[in-house]
């Protein structure tokens, strides 16, 4: 009976410790992208557009925080650095800034995900949720950005795998809308993109 009791306890203190470490890594997440926020804005202000995104994450710890021999702290206009990144933050192979569930510092799924609007040319692919000018997020403690155990399959869930190639073969390029041309054959890009 004793032993049955303890396990009992060790079950509900473990379910607790697992839901309270959870709620933490999210507010973590949320911290740090409104850090990102506000460096990426002020960063725009100096300098008069958004960090380029060509890089993914990697891009905003080279316009945020650059090495320093990089050539950007001879721009009079750059007031940087907007946000000084720990080794802890930053991917050492990729240079992508880790999230919270990162396992390791070469982990390259659980990262930060940048998208900028950097020509406001409405035939070029914006980001999804902010499409005057930049979406960052993380995927989370379960590495999907979709609702239901798939990534981004749904039409809400953003255009995340958007990486300008044709990756189911149909003849449209990553296609996002579930009612579009390119939904035809079942699949969004978005079903079936690397991550």
């Amino acid at each position: 009976m004793v032993i049955a009791i303890i396990v009992v306890i060790v079950s509900i203190a473990t379910f607790n410790f697992f839901r309270v470490t959870h709620r933490a890594k999210r507010a973590a997440a949320a911290s740090f992208i409104a850090q990102l926020e506000i460096a990426i804005s002020a960063y725009k202000i100096d300098v008069g557009s958004y960090p380029s995104d060509n890089k993914g994450s990697a891009s905003l710890k080279a316009a945020l925080d650059p090495e320093p021999e990089d050539p950007i702290w001879n721009n009079p206009r750059w007031r940087g650095p907007y946000l000084e990144f720990k080794a802890a933050d930053v991917n050492s192979v990729s240079g992508h800034l880790l999230d919270p569930w990162c396992r390791n510092r070469t982990d390259s799924r659980r990262i930060y995900y940048y998208k900028v609007d950097s020509d406001a040319d409405p035939s070029t692919v914006p980001p999804f949720h902010n499409r005057s000018s930049f979406d960052i997020y993380c995927q989370g403690f379960d590495g999907k950005t979709g609702t239901n155990d798939k990534d981004a399959d749904e039409f809400f869930d953003g255009a995340y795998c958007q990486n300008g190639v044709d990756d189911d073969g149909d003849g449209v390029v990553d296609e996002i809308d579930p009612n579009g041309a390119g939904a035809a054959d079942g699949f969004l890009e978005d079903d079936i993109n690397n991550w």
